[in-house]
Formats: C-alpha cells, sequence, structure tokens
C-alpha cells in the first residue's frame, strides 16, 4: 500500500513539490517557535539569584567626561583616563553618601553592569592553564544587600578586603564549577596580573565568596553564563575606585523601602540635585527596566510566530485547494476503483495517505536538516530535551494541520459513485 501510495505521490511530484517545499518550510518554522517557547518558559522558571523588586538605579555621568562611559581600562591607559575614572568613582561615592542617610532607603552601592541595562562585559580567567570564559562585573561592598543576592558559600566583599595582599573575588555556582569543578572554590587563588593597571597592585585573586547562579539579564538570560564579580572600593576609603583593568563602575543601585511612593522620586532629584554639581544623572526603577528587556526578549518571539501563523496558514488553503482539484480530475479514476470493490471508506483512506507520504518525505529532510544544528553550537542556548519538545510538537502540529486539510477532500473524494466516471467517455 505504501509503495502504491509512493507512487501517486510520485507521478504527480509538480503539483507536490511546492507543496512538500512549504510543509517543509512550515515544520521548521514551528519547531524554532516551539523550541524558543519551550526554552523560554524553561529559563522563565529557574530564580534569578537576585530580587529586583523596590530597587532603582542612578546612572552617574561626569559633565567634564571626555571618554565614554564603560570604556575599558588597560594597562596603557593614559594619565589623563586615570584622573576621569578617579573622578568617576569620586562622583559615585558623592551620590551615594548622599542616598544613604534618606530613611526612604535600605542600602545603596555602585555597580557597573546593572540587571536589565543590557550591558555586557566578557573576559577569561585561567586556573591551572585553563582558560575559562566569563561574564564580569564590579560592584561595591553593598551591593548584595541592594540585590538580596543569596550567599551559597563564604562571603559578599567587606571592610577586611582592604589592603590584603589579594584581590577579592566573588563569583556565582555556574562559574565556580567551570572553573573549579569539584574543588571547594573558596580561598582559591587566580592569576590577576593581565586585570592590574598598576605593578603595586596585588598579582593574584582570591576567591572569598560564591553566590546563586546570577542571571542579570532577566527571566530569560542563558543558562550557565558564569558570572564573576570584581570589587569596586571607594575613593572615601583612601583607595582606588576601582580594581583592575574594565568598566567604571559608574551606576548606583539602592534598595527602596517597601510602599515608598512614586513622588519619593521627585523628593529625591530635588535633593540631589545641589549636591550633584558637575554631574549629570539619571533614575530609573527596575521593575520598568525588567518590563522594558522582557517585552526586547519577547518580541523576535512573537514576530517569528506571527510568520509561522501565516506560513501555516498559506499551507492549509494551498493543500485545501490542490487536494480538491485533484479529487475533481481524478473522477475517473476514483469511480473505477468504486466500481471494482474499493469502499467510499478506502478512497478517503487513500486520499488521507497521500497526504501523509507527501507531509513524511518533507518532515523527513526538515528533520534532516535540523539534526546538523547540534554542530552549529544549538545545545549552547538550548538542551537536547527542549529541542525534542520543539521537534514533537512541530511533528503534531504539522500532520494535524495537513489532514485536518485533507478531511474534506478525501470526504468528498468517498462520495464519487461509479457511473459518474462515465461523463467523462
Amino acid at each position: 500500500m505504501i509503495r502504491h501510495l509512493l507512487k501517486l505521490v510520485w507521478h504527480r511530484k509538480r503539483a507536490n513539490a511546492l507543496i512538500a517545499a512549504e510543509i517543509f518550510l512550515s515544520f521548521v518554522i514551528v519547531f524554532a517557535v516551539v523550541t524558543i517557547a519551550v526554552t523560554l518558559g524553561s529559563r522563565w522558571q529557574a530564580p534569578l539569584g537576585f530580587q529586583w523588586q523596590n530597587v532603582w538605579t542612578m546612572s552617574v555621568e561626569s559633565s567634564l567626561s571626555h571618554q565614554p562611559s564603560g570604556t575599558r581600562l588597560t594597562a596603557e591607559t593614559t594619565n589623563a583616563e586615570k584622573t576621569h575614572a578617579q573622578r568617576s568613582a569620586e562622583d559615585v561615592d558623592r551620590m551615594l553618601r548622599e542616598l544613604r542617610p534618606f530613611p526612604q532607603i535600605e542600602a545603596a552601592a555602585a555597580d557597573t553592569m546593572p540587571p536589565f541595562t543590557g550591558r555586557t562585559w566578557t573576559t577569561a580567567v585561567t586556573f591551572n592553564g585553563h582558560h575559562v570564559p566569563v561574564y564580569a562585573d564590579r560592584a561595591t561592598d553593598d551591593f548584595a544587600k541592594v540585590m538580596q543576592m543569596p550567599i551559597l558559600k563564604g562571603r559578599w566583599f567587606s571592610a577586611e578586603d582592604d589592603a590584603q595582599n589579594y584581590q577579592p573575588l566573588v563569583i556565582d555556582a555556574d562559574a565556580a564549577s567551570a572553573i573549579f569543578g569539584s574543588l571547594d572554590p573558596i580561598g582559591q587563588k587566580l592569576p590577576a596580573k593581565e586585570f592590574n593597571e598598576s605593578p603595586d597592585m596585588p598579582s593574584d585573586f582570591r576567591v572569598v565568596g560564591v553566590v546563586a547562579p546570577y542571571r542579570k539579564y532577566g527571566e530569560f538570560t542563558p543558562r550557565n553564563i558564569k558570572m564573576v564579580f570584581f570589587r569596586a572600593t571607594a575613593p572615601s576609603r583612601g583607595v582606588r575606585g576601582e580594581t583592575g583593568a574594565g568598566p567604571e563602575a559608574n551606576n548606583v543601585v539602592f534598595r527602596v523601602r517597601p510602599g515608598t511612593p512614586a513622588s519619593f522620586e521627585a523628593e529625591l532629584d530635588q535633593r540631589l540635585r545641589p549636591a550633584a554639581m558637575g554631574v549629570t544623572y539619571r533614575i530609573r526603577r527596575m521593575d520598568a527596566m525588567r518590563d522594558t528587556s522582557l517585552k526586547a526578549s519577547l518580541a523576535p518571539v512573537a514576530t517569528l510566530s506571527i510568520v509561522a501563523l501565516f506560513l501555516i496558514l498559506m499551507v492549509a488553503l494551498g493543500l485545501t485547494g490542490v487536494l480538491w482539484q485533484t479529487v475533481t480530475r481524478r473522477t475517473r479514476e476514483i469511480g473505477l476503483r468504486r466500481a471494482v470493490g474499493a469502499s467510499g471508506a478506502g478512497v478517503r483512506w487513500q486520499v488521507l495517505g497521500e497526504v501523509a507520504v507527501l507531509v513524511t518525505l518533507a518532515v523527513t529532510v526538515a528533520a534532516i536538516v535540523i539534526a546538523q544544528l547540534p554542530l552549529l553550537g544549538l545545545f549552547n542556548v538550548t538542551t537536547p530535551g527542549e529541542v525534542a519538545w520543539g521537534f514533537g510538537a512541530a511533528l503534531a502540529a504539522i500532520y494535524a494541520i495537513t489532514l485536518l486539510c485533507a478531511a474534506y477532500p478525501g470526504w468528498l473524494a468517498s462520495t464519487v459513485q461509479p457511473a459518474e466516471a462515465l461523463h467523462y467517455e
């Protein structure tokens, strides 16, 4: 029976080729949409590693700045650039000192890459000759308190790290696993020479704490980004405002007490303006930043879903029309089959069988193409289980839609009577 159906499909290969191509594209797009949806749903359920509720951010820029915010400092940084970095650190420290006395503010800290800003700092750390790519951030001692980050091992930065013969480092659990494997990360040393701007800085990092996996881009953050936190120190302590080469910590994050009214922002701005001489700043709420980030992440998925919907609709209409026309043209063949004893149900199942064979051929080609995706690093952004879910859902959707489209033409074919074939003689 299958061989007979294959012959029928092959004899109308020109008419079927376009439908098969549309089914192929529809399957690939549905697979992509479902896989992305399952992946995002899985990511949504994972903890963020921090609490964004009641957190506000303030970006601080010196109006005398001649260097763009976030410029990476290197060992060749000029004295003028260092002066600018020191000035920026002093401006941030001044704003922190102005914020902390407010009774509405529970804690405040400086940070380089606040959550939901979309800013990225990538680097690599070396352990036993093994280079591990990581995402980096620089924050002051109160950052963990502001963001309410769970400390799994050790501690966050504190005053006891001042004047030590090492540079303190806090890493998240994903980075600890990637760098140290099964070893206890607390107290482990990592070379810091390539991060140092001055030969007077300690030549080693020492891991002082491990936090929960830190997903700074929000609920849709990719898995296992491996976060590493460097310590940013305040000039008021007599320590340089930054440790090692990297972007400046020119953002302030502060946690307000629950129930703080929206009018506090205007009060805050009025109180800070006299102290912000030579400084421009912008205050934003992290919940609004999160909403913007989520919309930006979902926009491509929504666009792809709309494309998939229209493509499937086009396939459904095209397939229904082609099958309807085919049944009309094959009235003589169908009538002959009915004359030699074929039942109406048998004719109907023949039409459905031809469609199933056509879909199977298109899906087989699509499966071969999809099987190559892991070679392109697909499993770096998703998991085999999520890919299997996407493949299974796309398979079920394509078969359901195509067989549903073939249902009416199949019924129409089953109503052909043997006598109707005589009209074509």
